[in-house]
């Protein structure tokens, strides 16, 4: 089957999760995910090679997005399909219990400095997901250029109870194949991997399962002093926190630019209020949806809080 070179990214946002992957791959078949694929290399290989498997990837990179499509799409892939959306939440909230048969990471960045560990992989929240959708015998493995980084991914492997068969070795010559480990083995450097086995299950709490609606609020009256004064305002949730980044007008109608961090997954979204016959409806703006988190449906149910009269 011929399908449009940009037809393998999906826009999870309009989706039921978690995804029911035979919807997108039209077949069941194993599924492998790759966290952070970079220009493609390595996943479109692992794809190639295997055929009888599926293959999710995540990235955040518009440019990586449009490379690897290029890739599956001159390869003629029908086996591989890909989310411009962060890999952990991607990870937790599109797969699962015990789905996967394989998890990749290789060279994330890590993050070295102090200030900057909360965007590390190398957290127990992202170890409890791995252990989540992991079916038991099936692997994780990560791959980096900086020894530390893989041995304290080790230790929390080891540390959650689920892994067994960890291992962690040296590479001295070409293994995933990557421009950048090519790169990084030119200047005789070497790198590092730690792979384990899920051998025990734990399931894990998910933000967004069964959320198909839009989060709405109808109100009667709207305060528009109050509603313009919004700009700039920070609102807490046990969860996290969303801003309101500025208010545009225009006729019988209201858009919020918000942004929410949950986690440190963050979301830039809208918000509309609009004049309806009977009354005011604050929801997501359908041009420009996120993600049904906690705080995202909080921000829609909380802007019509304050607005109401």
């Amino acid at each position: 089957m011929d399908v449009g070179v940009f037809s393998y990214c999906i826009d999870a946002k309009k989706l039921t999760l978690p995804i029911d992957w035979r919807i997108f791959f039209n077949r069941e078949a194993e599924l492998v995910a790759e966290l952070g694929f970079g220009n493609g290399e390595f996943l479109v290989n692992l794809a190639k090679e295997n055929p009888s498997r599926n293959y999710v990837g995540f990235e955040t990179s518009l440019v990586s997005i449009v490379k690897i499509q290029k890739r599956i799409h001159a390869e003629r892939l029908d086996n591989v399909r890909v989310f411009m959306v962060d890999g952990r939440f991607g990870l937790r909230e599109f797969f699962e219990d015990e789905s996967l048969q394989e998890i990749y990471v290789n060279f994330p960045c890590p993050w070295p400095k102090k200030c900057h560990a909360h965007k590390r992989f190398t957290d127990e929240g992202f170890v409890r997901t791995v252990a989540a959708v992991l079916r038991r015998g099936g692997f994780f493995q990560l791959t980096s250029d900086a020894d530390w980084y893989v041995y304290d991914m080790a230790k929390l492997i080891e540390a959650s109870g689920c892994f067994g068969e960890i291992s962690v070795w040296k590479n001295e010559r070409v293994v995933l194949g990557t421009r950048y480990e090519r790169k990084w083995l030119s200047q005789g450097k070497v790198s590092f991997t730690v792979k384990a086995v899920k051998v025990n299950h734990k399931t894990i709490e998910r933000w967004t399962w069964g959320e198909s609606a839009m989060p709405h609020v109808h109100i009667k009256n709207v305060d528009v002093d109050r509603l313009l004064q919004l700009k700039g305002q920070v609102f807490h949730h046990e969860r996290g926190v969303f801003v309101v980044k500025d208010v545009y007008v225009s006729e019988n109608e209201y858009l919020l630019r918000a942004v929410s961090n949950e986690s440190n997954f963050q979301q830039r979204y809208f918000i509309s209020v609009e004049k309806k016959e009977d009354g005011w409806l604050v929801k997501l703006d359908p041009d420009a949806l996120a993600y049904r988190t906690f705080v995202v449906k909080f921000s829609v149910k909380k802007i019509a809080e304050v607005i109401t009269t």
